[in-house]
């Protein structure tokens, strides 16, 4: 909606003071919140947050890698020198937030980050890597604990809100559960109780 912003869905809500360091590369969805502190570290790249998602205080969006120079000071590292060694723009990647995220307060999402819909992710998290529809992670690495319903629930959900194009895949829904949750019950409950 606004000319600043990528876009920014008119019923949208950014509470209190963030920092946005390039409003052009933010895309927000209708019915999003994003709580006051948030730090969106957004240069080349995009932050994408669609539909109904919520994101609590503290939230931090980092979408280009660090780059270290051999016999440079980090402070010392330029624009212009990332860009002369990363001609590919390998290091600044879109972070994607799908619809239907609650993310806790304090979380940091790193460059090239998918979260997938529907998922939970637990305060203080640091999320690496990608994570599935529906999982609920925590820690640092964010790491699946569980999934937020049962595969059948997941279906049922799934026709309950979203158009027939747009729901996700009853196989993709079942593999990712096993995958990332019944495969690995025994890593998670060490995990847990530590």
């Amino acid at each position: 909606m606004s000319f600043r912003y990528g876009s920014l869905a008119p019923t949208a809500y950014l509470r209190g003071k963030m920092t946005i360091w390039n409003k052009k590369n933010l895309f927000v969805g209708e019915d999003v919140f994003i709580d006051e502190g948030a730090r969106i570290m957004n240069t080349k790249a995009r932050v994408i947050i669609k539909k109904k998602s919520g994101i609590a205080f503290g939230f931090t969006a980092i979408t280009g890698g660090h780059l270290s120079i051999p016999g440079v000071f980090l402070k010392d590292i330029t624009n212009e020198m990332k860009a002369e060694i990363d001609v590919d723009h390998e290091m600044d990647k879109d972070i994607v937030i799908e619809e239907d995220v609650w993310i806790g307060a304090n979380v940091t999402v790193l460059h090239g980050v998918t979260v997938g819909r529907g998922s939970i992710v637990g305060a203080g998290s640091v999320i690496r890597s990608n994570i599935p529809p529906y999982a609920i992670v925590t820690g640092n690495p964010a790491k699946v604990i569980g999934f937020k319903f049962t595969p059948g629930i997941i279906v049922e959900h799934e026709e309950e809100l979203y158009p027939e194009a747009e729901r996700l895949p009853e196989e993709l829904i079942e593999s990712n559960f096993n995958k990332y949750f019944v495969s690995r019950i025994k890593e998670i409950q060490s995990f847990l109780s530590v």
